[in-house]
């Protein structure tokens, strides 16, 4: 048996006949299933997960009653019923059942139960040490490793939670290496000229609708690593790109802006994947003006928030940035939650 909860990271179902009943409010037993007609039933409220243990889910409003699964720390749920003890939700239960004598799975929209007690508002969706440093995947010389459960990264890198009086104390300390400047560049009818001392590199957009879009920005040069600095834009995804100043050749892409160390020996690009529900962060050396890939992960947890001004190094070597727990991430009118949390990240 298999639940879909809204707001949970991955699910996965499987598309078969739904033949379940939809009267809502009737069941014959423990083995069967408040049936509802989704496009009837009328959400009460938003509620989360706000035990860390998180909280069983129920077939009935009964502790008795069969357990179904767990709804993990965190999880959205769209209220249906409201009582004293219990909170009825809505979700997609994939059941296991006989249908002219063979066994096949059938997914639909049942009302389940949970413990009141052990939901909450988003703003109390909030990470912890323990959470920060928990990854789904690391890439270390092009070998990639996946972790379904999740792996604790102590490698390279250290990820620790500071509060707001910090965050904003460092910002006076802030190092930006990048110059931002109009002089060196030009883009005339969707086509980014950059005048490099062999050669001028051009970028031209396509403004298809669809896969094939893409759309290219200038944003400034490193004056001291001799290279430029372009943004790109496609139909799903988005990168920065640096090319030689000299050669015109594109040394590197990456998948957030590089933020350059203060003591040059390092960059560091991060950003959220709303898809993933995930941060997905890489790692860089610089030696003789030349970068290199150190590690690549993927942080389970948490996500940096779309703010400006939210991430930059101080002088302290240490990135700074705004987060949200990836189950809090949005609000439940689909804005962006405020009720930040602050980090600050160190290469070890």
């Amino acid at each position: 048996m298999q639940l879909f909860a809204c707001g949970t990271n991955v699910q996965t179902e499987k598309n078969t006949d739904n033949i379940f009943s939809t009267d809502s409010d009737t069941t014959s037993d423990d083995n069967e299933g408040i049936n509802i007609d989704i496009k009837n039933t009328v959400v009460l409220q938003t509620v989360f997960v706000t035990n860390r243990n998180g909280t069983e889910i129920k077939q009935q409003k009964d502790k008795n009653s069969k357990t179904l699964g767990l709804y993990e720390y965190g999880t959205k749920l769209e209220v249906i019923e409201e009582t004293d003890e219990w909170l009825g939700v809505q979700d997609r239960v994939t059941r296991e059942i006989i249908k002219d004598g063979r066994e096949i799975e059938s997914t639909g929209w049942e009302k389940v139960y949970v413990l009141k007690s052990n939901t909450g508002l988003v703003e109390e969706i909030r990470l912890t040490p323990s959470d920060l440093n928990i990854i789904s995947y690391q890439i270390i010389n092009n070998d990639t490793e996946h972790y379904g459960n999740g792996k604790e990264f102590n490698e390279y890198i250290s990820v620790e939670l500071i509060d707001k009086k910090m965050f904003n104390s460092k910002k006076k300390n802030a190092v930006n290496f990048l110059i931002i400047d109009t002089i060196e560049s030009k883009k005339i009818n969707g086509v980014l000229e950059l005048k490099c001392k062999l050669d001028t590199i051009q970028y031209v957009d396509k403004t298809d609708i669809g896969e094939s879009m893409q759309e290219f920005e200038y944003v400034g040069q490193f004056d001291w690593l001799n290279k430029y600095l372009i943004t790109g834009s496609y139909w799903e995804n988005s990168d920065y790109r640096i090319i030689d100043k000299t050669s015109g050749i594109e040394t590197q892409i990456f998948c957030g802006f590089p933020y350059i160390s203060p003591d040059k020996k390092n960059i560091i690009c991060i950003k959220p994947d709303p898809y993933s529900m995930t941060a997905d962060l890489g790692l860089y050396s610089i030696a003789d003006n030349k970068i290199e890939q150190i590690v690549n992960v993927s942080y389970k947890n948490w996500m940096p928030a779309f703010e400006p001004d939210n991430i930059f190094w101080a002088t302290d070597n240490y990135l700074y940035l705004i987060v949200n727990h990836v189950n809090a991430f949005w609000k439940p009118d689909g804005n962006l939650n405020d009720n930040y949390q602050y980090i600050r990240i160190k290469i070890l």
